[in-house]
């Protein structure tokens, strides 16, 4: 199960419990948080104001604060940029999902992407020692296959 996966639902408990109203995962836009702000993961704000008659940030602040004190196990911080809210996921997570995923030994691919994914292995030229450039090429390649 993705991260994402799993804080869907938690937002939705949280919308629903702060505000008393019918919130459903559909509602829901996460995306990973640019590199230039803090944090891991950006709820997007704006599908809430006219529901919520309220401004972003405000929503954005009730919303983190509620997270980060029920969930603390899944959000450590948060902070509300002109309609965002980024969250920070707790370490602790990303090592436990690491715990359970380490002895997988096949690449497990969601069964609704359709698409074609290509697998790039690093092959350095044994003799010819490894410099920056070859490292960002193969970390670029584990990058691309993530999303």
């Amino acid at each position: 199960m993705s991260i994402v996966a799993e804080l869907k639902p938690v937002i939705v408990a949280t919308l629903n419990d702060l505000y008393k109203q019918n919130f459903t995962e559909d509602n829901i836009a996460i995306n990973i948080t640019k590199p230039e702000f803090e944090g891991d993961y950006t709820l997007v704000l704006f599908s809430f104001i006219k529901q919520l008659k309220k401004k972003p940030e405000e929503i954005g602040d009730e919303i983190g604060k509620q997270l980060v004190s029920n969930y603390p196990q899944l959000i450590t911080a948060y902070n509300v940029i002109k309609g965002f809210l980024n969250l920070s996921v707790n370490d602790n997570y990303w090592k436990q999902f690491l715990q359970q995923h380490y002895h997988q030994t096949e690449l497990s691919i969601p069964e609704h992407v359709s698409r074609k994914i290509m697998l790039e292995y690093a092959s350095p030229n044994t003799n010819k020692p490894l410099h920056l450039g070859h490292l960002r090429n193969i970390f670029w390649a584990g990058v691309y296959l993530k999303y």
